[in-house]
């Protein structure tokens, strides 16, 4: 074994629980179509929209998994936890267990004057802010979202006449350390907006060769004037529905 391999992996993790609880491996599998979030009032909504039952995973109810069928095609929901360690950790076992397309569905603060609560932006990129993403891929590695499952949620939202702007995101580690310095530095570069998980979760998927795409609601605004938070707007709230919608039928199709 090579000193730059884990001492163990997803996959041993999971043949322990499987011994553990006296259930076959097959019993922890996901569908390869899977949606990533965080909030519960959005998995209980979007659970309602696939149909689906909650499954017997490893994480119980704390981190639910919910799986349903639409046009015949089998779709997870999983409500991941929040910070980049947690989402990167979950989803080395999603991968593990037959996620192949994946979308996140998160919150994030904008940076730009253009975007206020409620937008939705499509993830181009994500930029690296926080530790997680560097155990995976060198510094220098960019962190990309699948050009196929944007694409094919930027076809849905327009067909579904959805407003969104496409760019890129910025992932910090420190939610108060979201400084006027580097608001300045990332909003003048074109970054979009600023969360703490999807530069982790881009970085698994590359490391781990899945597919996956991110969209986030815009759910408090940064600017040189200070902080506007608008996490409960109905705004916020109505695309934290309309969004996984819509990339349940986008999924269908990938």
């Amino acid at each position: 074994m090579s000193e730059d391999e884990p001492i163990f992996t997803p996959e041993d993790f999971i043949r322990y629980e499987t011994r553990r609880r006296g259930m076959d491996e097959e019993s922890f599998r996901v569908p390869e179509r899977l949606i990533l979030l965080y909030q519960k009032e959005t998995f209980e909504y979007t659970k309602k929209v696939l149909n689906g039952k909650i499954a017997d995973w490893l994480h119980g109810e704390s981190h639910p998994l919910c799986i349903g069928v639409v046009d015949g095609k089998d779709i997870g929901l999983f409500r991941v936890g929040v910070g980049a360690p947690a989402a990167a950790f979950m989803l080395e076992e999603l991968t593990a267990c037959g996620a192949k397309n994946i979308f996140e569905v998160g919150m994030a603060g904008g940076l730009q004057s253009s975007l206020k609560p409620g937008d939705i932006v499509v993830v181009t990129e994500a930029i690296r802010d926080e530790g997680t993403s560097d155990h995976y891929l060198p510094s220098e590695v960019r962190l990309e979202s699948s050009a196929k499952l944007r694409k094919l949620l930027i076809q849905q939202l327009t067909l579904e006449g959805i407003e969104h702007q496409m760019g890129p995101v910025w992932t910090t580690d420190g939610a108060y350390r979201e400084t006027r310095r580097k608001f300045l530095k990332f909003s003048n570069q074109g970054v979009l907006a600023v969360n703490m998980e999807t530069s982790a979760l881009f970085a698994v998927a590359k490391y781990r060769n899945v597919e996956i795409a991110s969209a986030q609601v815009i759910s408090d605004v940064l600017s040189k004037e200070g902080w506007f938070p608008a996490f409960k707007h109905e705004t916020v709230s109505s695309s934290l529905r309309i969004l996984p919608t819509l990339i349940v039928k986008a999924l269908t199709r990938a």
